[in-house]
């Protein structure tokens, strides 16, 4: 697992990324992994029930392949909706 997920119920759809200096002390690298994360999450907001989803980004997150990351954020959220 590479990503943590909070939910909070809210009249609307809001998405908090963080991503520490733990996974690069690298700007440029954690701007990245932010952009990745939210890419995925551009192409699920339509089918997100209302609320703010803050992704905290764990220590690898910078290492992680495009399908690989696609799988980890549905799963993340599929563990919301249940």
């Amino acid at each position: 697992m590479y990503f943590y997920l909070r939910f909070s119920p809210s009249d609307q759809v809001k998405l908090v990324i963080s991503v520490s200096k733990k996974i690069s002390k690298k700007a440029v690298v954690r701007n990245t992994v932010k952009r990745r994360v939210r890419a995925v999450m551009r192409s699920l907001v339509k089918n997100l029930k209302p609320g703010i989803y803050m992704i905290v980004a764990k220590p690898g997150a910078d290492k992680i392949k495009g399908k690989e990351l696609e799988d980890e954020i549905f799963r993340l959220i599929r563990s919301i909706r249940n």
